[in-house]
């Protein structure tokens, strides 16, 4: 998928990949791609996960992305700086704050199950937009999250915490 760059940065994109998005998961089958490294926020500012290791494509280093989990469950760009989180009992708006390399999330009562599936695409999207450290802000307190650059950031394959992480 590639984008115009006099259309950048309207919505295109997210369009594209959102009606992509749709149109797999209609036909039972899972989201996948090959994410330049330098574009995996904006798979992650939608929901992916990365996984495996760097590869080569056409001189570029890329990295395998996957939307896993419960397809009724959308992690998408709200506008140039939020996100929003949706289920279908739930839309919570994400406004992420980076300072100093750590990102701060304000985060109010979610469920087991949905902070199982927010947490790692949270900790993905921080990592990609260069922090070090999650520091989700919950109504029981903070949880710090330390994260490792895009190329080397890693989830499980089912769907869980990043790599070496405690659970939400």
């Amino acid at each position: 998928m590639a984008v115009l760059k006099d259309v950048r940065h309207k919505n295109v994109g997210s369009k594209l990949l959102r009606a992509a998005i749709s149109k797999i998961q209609n036909a039972g089958n899972t989201p996948t791609l090959g994410a330049q490294i330098t574009a995996m926020g904006f798979y992650a500012n939608h929901g992916f996960l990365p996984e495996g290791p760097i590869f080569d494509d056409a001189g570029i280093s890329h990295r395998t992305m996957t939307l896993t989990g419960d397809p009724e469950k959308t992690l998408m760009p709200l506008d140039a700086e939020s996100l929003r989180f949706d289920t279908p009992n739930l839309l919570v708006a994400i406004e992420p704050h980076l300072t100093d390399g750590e990102m701060r999330i304000n985060i109010l009562g979610l469920s087991d199950n949905d902070a199982s599936w927010l947490t790692p695409r949270l900790c993905c999207y921080a990592a990609t937009h260069g922090a070090h450290t999650l520091i989700l802000e919950i109504p029981e307190g903070e949880v710090r999250f330390p994260l490792d650059p895009p190329e080397h950031f890693t989830c499980s394959s089912k769907d869980q915490q990043s790599t070496g992480q405690s659970q939400l």
